[in-house]
C-alpha cells in the first residue's frame, strides 16, 4: 500500500473515530464545564464544586479526543486489512461495525472516569453505542477508500493533488542573513 494511501485511510479513520467518540461524550463536557461556571460566579457558590466540574470536563474533553483517536486508528487499521481479502463494500460495512462496537468501550471509560461512574450519563452513552457502530458502518467503505459518498473525509481541492517539487541541481542557493 502506497504511504499516501496509508495516510489517507488513517486520517478518514481517526476523524470517524472522532466522531463516535466525541458525539456521546462532549455534551457532559459542556455540561460540566457550565456548572462550573455557576458554581464559580453564582454568589456563594462553592469554589471547590466548581474546580472538580472543571476538572470533569477537562478529563471528558481530552479522554473523548484520546479515545476518538485511538478507535480511529484501530478502525483504519483493521478496514485496510479487510480491505485486501473484501471485495464488495458490505463486507467493509460489516467489518467496520464489528470493530466500531468493539472499540466503543473506551468511551465508557472515558464518562467512567470523567463523571464518577453517573449513571444517567454512562446509561445515555451505552445507548449510543449501537448508534455509533452504525455510523462506523456507514463510513466504512469510506475509510476504507471504496467509495466516496462521504465529502467530508476527503480532503478537496489543490492540496490534495499537490506533491513536493523535486530539488534541481542548478538552483540558486540562500543567501546567508545577517546576524544583528
Amino acid at each position: 500500500m502506497e504511504r499516501a494511501e496509508r495516510r489517507g485511510i488513517v486520517g478518514r479513520g481517526v476523524r470517524v473515530g472522532l466522531l463516535m467518540a466525541c458525539a456521546p461524550v462532549l455534551p457532559w463536557a459542556a455540561l460540566a464545564l457550565g456548572v462550573a461556571l455557576v458554581e464559580f460566579l453564582r454568589p456563594g457558590g462553592d469554589t471547590r464544586l466548581a474546580a472538580r466540574d472543571l476538572r470533569y470536563g477537562g478529563l471528558l474533553t481530552g479522554g473523548s479526543l484520546l479515545a476518538g483517536a485511538v478507535m480511529g486508528l484501530v478502525l483504519a487499521g483493521g478496514l485496510a486489512l479487510a480491505s485486501r481479502v473484501a471485495t464488495r463494500p458490505g463486507g467493509l460495512t460489516l467489518v467496520a461495525a464489528l470493530l466500531g462496537a468493539l472499540v466503543f468501550p473506551a468511551v465508557f471509560v472515558v464518562v467512567a472516569i470523567g463523571t464518577d461512574g453517573a449513571v444517567a450519563q454512562l446509561g445515555t452513552t451505552f445507548l449510543a453505542w449501537p448508534v455509533m457502530a452504525a455510523v462506523a458502518a456507514a463510513h466504512g467503505a469510506d475509510v476504507a477508500g471504496r467509495t466516496r459518498r462521504r465529502p467530508w473525509l476527503w480532503p478537496s481541492g489543490p492540496a490534495q493533488e499537490r506533491r513536493p517539487e523535486p530539488v534541481t541541481a542548478d538552483a540558486a542557493p540562500e543567501r546567508p542573513h545577517r546576524a544583528s
